[in-house]
């Protein structure tokens, strides 16, 4: 689990009541709905100091994927999902803190391979400031 993902899925973790919240999805995980699955895909990082090889901003893009039992269920977790993410602002770890959540996906229907379940994704990107 990359540094994006795992602040993600710490702060879903706590918020989400119970419901697994992982970065890897489990086998079978018909089994464990609902579940949340987080994936880091490829962002910028940008305004390197001159003195620094660490960045000033990194835009990392995470991929949000709600799997429950049902289309309605798989929706309303999604939409539950993007209302938490946008508290995120201002949270940090150890590689800087959240400036701003943008969401230029927002829930919508996915299919899945899988017949046992319904998925609803979004698609987030967070500003991250070093500190």
């Amino acid at each position: 689990m990359n540094d994006a993902e795992a602040l993600v899925v710490t702060w879903l973790s706590g918020r989400l009541g119970g419901i697994r919240v992982v970065a890897e999805l489990p086998a079978r995980v018909e089994q464990f709905l609902p579940v949340v699955q987080v994936t880091c895909l490829p962002g910028p990082k940008t305004d390197r100091p001159w003195n620094s090889r660490r960045p000033l901003l990194w835009r990392p893009r995470v991929d949000l994927d709600a799997f429950a039992a049902t289309r309605a269920a798989a929706t309303d977790l999604a939409s539950t999902v993007s209302g938490h993410l946008h508290d995120l602002i201002g949270q940090a770890n150890e590689w800087g803190q959240v400036a701003d959540v943008g969401e230029p996906a927002g829930p919508a229907w996915r299919p899945d391979y899988n017949p046992s379940v319904r998925r609803c994704g979004l698609t987030v990107e967070l500003t991250i400031r070093a500190e």
